[in-house]
């Protein structure tokens, strides 16, 4: 048995919330755990990728308040998608993470690495200061993020 990747499950965390984001009510997650997870099944931990997605998917809006109160010089409307996702995930593991304690840095430096991956290095500064200033202002951002009412928001489909 492989030894399990906190990297790749992060990497198919950021998959299955694209998918999501864009398939809408058409989205499985069950078919996408059965098709994608075949290559990495060993890899995967199983309970970090339901716990993120769960939570990402309940909060999103609630995120999205907060990342664009909070980079105010970013235009969170504009920002393709996936520029976000990696932000979503490094929040979830710094603010509620149930399975598992991860130091904030090594959050941030995956988050990082996610945007790597899957954007260009543009977008590197605008993750790196997004979470930073949620690390420096974690505690209000806690108490704004139980404050705001989960509607009216959207999340921003760009490419």
């Amino acid at each position: 048995m492989q030894k399990i990747s906190r990297h790749k499950t992060r990497s198919c965390v950021f998959q299955a919330l694209y998918s999501k984001i864009y398939l809408k009510d058409s989205f499985s997650k069950e078919s996408f755990v059965d098709s994608f997870f075949d290559e990495w099944s060993d890899f995967v931990d199983h309970k970090y990728f339901d716990e993120v997605f769960a939570w990402v998917q309940d909060n999103e809006t609630r995120l999205l308040y907060v990342i664009n109160k909070y980079a105010p010089r970013f235009d969170i409307w504009s920002m393709p998608t996936i520029n976000i996702i990696p932000i979503l995930i490094a929040w979830y593991e710094m603010l509620y993470i149930k399975c598992d304690t991860i130091p904030e840095k090594v959050s941030i430096d995956e988050a990082l690495e996610l945007t790597k991956e899957f954007s260009d290095g543009a977008a590197r500064s605008f993750v790196n200061w997004v979470l930073n200033s949620l690390k420096e202002n974690k505690v209000s951002i806690l108490k704004e993020i139980e404050e705001i009412q989960n509607t009216n928001l959207f999340f921003p489909i760009h490419d």
